[in-house]
Order: structure tokens, then sequence, then C-alpha cells
């Protein structure tokens, strides 16, 4: 899961004796050309804004994997920035850190583009696995368009509320109040309750000792079946054990329910323009970018788990437009400030963080809590001016999608939609992978069946993360 790239003390350590190495980059930055730095941002961050919409696009690519690519041909990313900006070819630490922009931006467009396959295809990843559920209602009802376009107004929202909370998430990490440290021994009792507060979402209406059984019962096998997958022999590739896992919980069972649908059952998709701005989505984006910031220093726990976070709670006072800005926000937020946890602790706490201290090398402490490190402003840069451009461009293309899918049969969609995930789960895991998939599908069947809310399947990533805390397992 993307929460794995943590790194040992001894780096952490050594990234900490940084006083020379800062004095070095300092002295190298001015070297360049104005000119060739900015010319040089501006370049990875259009590159990475194009990696990020065609991972986005593309179920079973992620952002680790782009990472695992610039890391294993580094050299060759080099040569090629070399020939862009002549300038910064004698400049190693600015190479690496232009590289890490490169990674913040395709970060920062995968995080908006994802939203439009787990909405038309119904294809989740972990961070966009919820989005699957209220997208698909918007869909039936016509706003499949709407949806993607809140979930990119969301995730713009995030962004600038993560650059807002750089400061206070310092402040609270840090010195001098010191999260960071101590709430671990806490982190089994906050999943606990994380858990539990899923479970008391069900505590209402009639039958509600009854709704409440079936959703520990859909918990219990979720879990079961994380447990099996992720703590269990590896039967994938760790970094693509995910896609088959949330695919068949939250993807595969609403496109099984999409082959039985009528033809004409689908409605019109209404591609009016979006509302304006309101202090309804204010308030959602600042519910997910909260929920982003709760877990992005923590190790073991990402997306999936901020929206799992960002869901409590919901049901009543979050209808499923508002909670597409919620996931925007929270997709965005996570990415963005998984990084800056880099600066503030040390310590990896994603796949993208864990490749730009890899990039960087040393990196600049920040022990003033006003005085944020250069090169640190210069990713959150990148990964906001990203941001701030995919947005518009993926509502833009969810409108397309959608135009062409009012005149569509719904079983063909459903059919042709399943059919891609497949082949895109058997490019990227094999038939093991495909396997893994229906099983997954039928445990996430089951809560359909139950009428319960899906969101129960999360057990399956926090559960294990849970006995990982308690020092259980392998």
């Amino acid at each position: 899961m993307e929460g794995g790239g943590q790194g040992s003390d001894a780096a952490v350590e050594s990234s900490l004796r940084a006083p020379e190495t800062l004095t070095r980059t300092l002295r190298t930055l001015p070297s360049l050309t104005p000119l060739g730095l900015v010319a040089g941002f501006l370049i990875v961050t259009m590159l990475g804004l194009l990696a990020g919409a065609l991972t986005g696009l593309s179920p079973g690519l992620h952002v680790n994997n782009v990472a695992a690519l610039v890391l294993a041909t580094q050299a060759a990313f080099a040569g090629f920035l070399a020939v862009l900006v002549p300038d910064i070819s004698s400049e190693p630490e600015t190479m690496g850190l232009l590289l890490s922009c490169f990674l913040l931006a395709t970060a920062g467009s995968h995080a908006v583009f994802d939203f439009i396959p787990a909405v038309f295809l119904g294809a989740p990843t972990e961070d966009t696995a919820l989005a699957t559920l209220p997208g698909h209602r918007l869909l039936l009802v016509g706003q499949g368009a709407k949806a993607v376009a809140l979930a990119a107004r969301g995730a713009l929202l995030g962004s600038a509320f993560a650059v807002v909370a750089l400061v206070p998430l310092r402040l609270l990490l840090a010195d001098p109040i010191g999260l960071a440290d101590r709430f671990r021994p806490w982190m089994p009792a906050f999943l606990v309750c994380v858990l539990g507060a899923v479970l008391a979402s069900e505590w209402r209406g009639r039958s509600r000792v009854r709704r409440l059984g079936r959703a520990v019962w859909v918990q219990a096998l979720a879990a079961g079946l994380g447990l099996a997958v992720l703590r269990g022999p590896p039967l994938v590739d760790p970094d693509a054990v995910l896609f088959p896992l949330f695919s068949g919980l939250f993807g595969i069972p609403s496109l099984l329910v999409g082959l039985r649908a009528r033809p004409g059952s689908i409605p019109y998709q209404r591609l009016e323009p979006l509302r304006a701005l309101s202090r309804e989505d204010a308030r959602s984006a600042l519910r997910g970018t909260i929920a982003g910031a709760s877990v992005s220093w923590l190790p073991g726990l990402s997306g999936g788990a901020a929206a799992t976070l960002a869901s409590v709670g919901t049901r009543k006072s979050v209808g499923p437009s508002q909670f597409m800005v919620v996931l925007g926000a929270v997709s965005t937020s996570t990415a963005l400030l998984s990084v800056a946890v880099l600066f503030i602790i040390h310590r990896a706490r994603s796949g993208a963080a864990a490749a730009v201290r890899a990039l960087a090398g040393d990196l600049s402490p920040w022990p003033v809590a006003w005085s944020a490190p250069v090169s640190l402003l210069l990713l959150v840069a990148s990964a906001v001016l990203a941001t701030a451009i995919a947005a518009p461009v993926a509502a833009r293309v969810g409108r397309g999608v959608a135009r062409r899918w009012s005149s569509s049969n719904p079983r063909r969609i459903a059919a042709l939609s399943l059919l891609a995930v497949l082949l895109l789960l058997a490019a990227a895991t094999g038939p093991i992978g495909i396997g893994l998939a229906g099983l997954s599908a039928i445990v996430g069947l089951v809560p359909v069946a139950l009428r319960v809310r899906r969101v129960h399947l999360m057990a399956s990533l926090l559960v294990p993360v849970l006995l990982t805390y308690l020092g259980a397992g392998r």
C-alpha cells in the first residue's frame, strides 16, 4: 500500500546532519539563471501533468509506478532535462529537486483524473474506492459529468487548504507539540475508533440491531480478505495488489448490477454548467483536507484511510454531490501533505515521498515554522499548479464522456467497462489478479445484498494496518 515507503532511523539521522548540505544547496541554486530555473520548473510540471493524466485515466497505474520508473531511469530523465534546460546539467541537487517536482505534479494531476474511471467505469483505486459509490449514483440520475466536476472542484480546494495547513501541521507534528512521536502508541485505538464510527453509522431506522449485525459481518468478511491478501503470501506484485482488491470490492459489483439494467435505464446525462462555488463546497473540502492531513503523517495509512475517515458521519449531513467534493479534497491533500511531512519529521509516509527523498538526497531542515525550505515550496507549487490545470481539463473530459454515455445501452456499457477492467487487471496482475478480483467481488456483493453501506469494506485495508501496529502477523 502507499504508506509503505518508510525509511530507517539511520536514514533519518543522516538527513538531520544537514547544515553543510543545506549551505551547499543554497550556494548551487543561485548559480542557475532565474530563467533556467523557471523554465525547468515549468517543463517538469507540465510533463508531470501529462503523466498524471495518463495514470489517472488508466486504472491500475499509480503515481508509485511513475516514481519507481523515475528512480530506475534517473540518469535518462536527468539527461533529457539537461537537453531541454542546459543550465541545470551541472547541478545535481537542482536536477533531483526538479525530478521531485515532476513527481509532485504527477501526483496532483493523478488525484484529479483518477475520478473519471471511478465514476464512469467503476474501476477504483485505493484513493477513489469510495467515490465509485456516490459517483455511480450520480451517473444513474444523469449527473455523471457533475460528479467528476465536483471531485475536481474538491481537489482544487483541497490543494489550496493543504497549503494553508502546512505551518499548522509543522507546529503540530514537530516543535513545540511533537504529536508525531506522542501519538504512535495510540494508533491502534484510533483505528478501532474509525471502524467503530463507521459501524455506528448503521444505528438508525427500525431494524438498527439487525442492520448493525449485518455491518459487523461485512467488516469481518472484508477484514479476513484484507488479511489474506495484504499479510498472506504475496500472490501478485505488492505494488499492484490493491488494484484487484479494490476493483473487486467496489467496482465490479456495480458493473455486475449494471449488466441487469434494462435498455434505456441510463438517463440522459445533463451537461449544465456547475453551480457557483458555495460555502458548503468549502466546508466539504475542508473536511476532506482535515481527513487527509490526519493520516498524511501516519505510517501505513494513505488516501483510502483518509476517505474512510471523511465518510464517518456523512450519511445525514452530506449527500453524494458534496461527498464527491470531500473525496476530491482528500485525494489532493493526502498526496501533497504526505510529502510535506517528509520535511517535518524526516520520514516518508507515501511512495511519492520515499521517491522524493531518494531523488533530492539530504533534505533541508525546517527549524523555524514560519520559514519553510525553498525546496518544499517548489514541490508544493508544482503540485498546486498541476492540480489547478488538471481540474478544469478533467471536468471537460468528464462532460465529453457523459455526452456519449446518454445514448448508450446500459448493459453494453457495463459489459464493456467490465471487459476493460478485466483487461487492465490481466495486464497489471495476470490471471491471479483476475481471480483475486473475482473473490473480492463476491465479498463486495455482500453489502449490496444485505443493504448496508459499502464503506464497511474498507476494513480490508484498516484491519491489516491495525494488526501491524499491534505487532501481530509476520
